[in-house]
């Protein structure tokens, strides 16, 4: 699936992990399908509505990205959630949000990869 309408992955502690229209996924390898991660709650309703989402490994838990607009405005909002993960079997990965906030306001014309490229190029 990874090229064929996958919007974002990452790979943590040799899992891949994506997003994929809206559901936060992992690659189970044994099987070879793509799977849900199950009972991630606490995301904004609208998480990720029409928006350009980066995920990334930070010390073993998932750092999701996303940009939102706001109507009437010349600036958007950047999310930041972070997601523990827990493999409860070898069939199933839970995640966990641990928090959720806005981290940065923008201009509507700053791309997300380049912001990103930006605050951690070291």
């Amino acid at each position: 699936m990874v090229g064929n309408g996958v919007l974002a992955n990452c790979a943590i502690e040799n899992v891949l992990y994506c997003y994929n229209h809206g559901a936060l996924e992992w690659y189970d390898k044994k099987v070879r399908l793509w799977k849900q991660i199950k009972g991630v709650r606490g995301l904004p309703d609208e998480f990720a509505r029409l928006s350009l989402v980066k995920l990334a490994d930070y010390g073993g838990k998932m750092a999701v990205l996303w940009d939102k607009y706001e109507r009437n405005s010349e600036y958007k909002m950047i999310w930041c959630a972070m997601i523990a993960l827990e493999r409860h079997n070898s069939e199933e990965i839970w995640g966990k949000v641990e928090w959720c906030d806005v981290v940065l306001t923008v201009p509507r014309s700053t791309f997300l990869s380049m912001l990103l490229l930006l605050l951690f190029d070291e």
